[in-house]
């Protein structure tokens, strides 16, 4: 039987991105990146999957599917849902500080650069 579930190795076009920390059910404390993509129709051209990422959750990208987009939408958040329910001490825009300051400075580096001559 051929295996017909989407065989993504990025998701291309996020519609959220976010960092949590939380803690685990042993204590750990984890800051976890969460990457949802916008749903996209199966190639059998009835059913809908949404690609999505949860560092230290998922294995890579896994997808929810559903008979509609929205209906694969709905999934991929519930599965996110169940996620905050099921961590404890959970806190959203969690950013590791290292990727934080990066893309600050990135920006100042960009704000400091002299203008173009024409």
């Amino acid at each position: 039987m051929k295996d017909w579930r989407p065989k993504l190795t990025s998701i291309d076009d996020p519609i959220a991105d976010d960092y949590w920390s939380y803690r685990t059910e042993d204590g750990t404390k984890r800051v976890s990146r969460i990457i949802i993509g916008r749903p996209a129709l199966l190639e059998d051209g009835t059913h809908w999957y949404c690609p999505m990422y949860f560092e230290h959750v998922t294995q890579g990208i896994d997808y929810a599917f559903g008979v509609g987009s929205v209906d694969a939408l709905m999934n991929a958040m519930y599965f996110v849902r169940r996620r905050f329910y099921e961590f404890e001490d959970v806190v959203p825009r969690s950013k590791p500080k290292a990727a934080a300051k990066s893309s600050q400075s990135s920006k100042k580096r960009a704000a400091q650069k002299p203008p173009r001559r024409a």
